[in-house]
């Protein structure tokens, strides 16, 4: 089931297959280094990052909204 989340401003969905980085990101990075993901997924379409348990996601931009995606 897609949720929608909203970090930093940005409304972020997703399902709960990446439930960890949602809360990788939301709990784990301060404003900033959020800001850094957002910035880069807008700026060209993508960020890929790995959580501090290694599992890697995609946040990718589409529109006035983001998705955060297993790659």
């Amino acid at each position: 089931m897609e949720t929608k989340t909203i970090i930093n401003g940005h409304t972020v969905s997703h399902d709960d297959s990446v439930s960890h980085g949602i809360y990788y990101l939301i709990h784990e990075l301060d404003a900033q280094e959020q800001k850094v993901f957002f910035d880069q997924a807008y700026n060209t379409g993508v960020a890929v990052f790995e959580d501090h348990m290694g599992y890697k996601y995609k946040l990718v931009h589409h529109g006035a909204e983001y998705q955060l995606v297993k790659p």
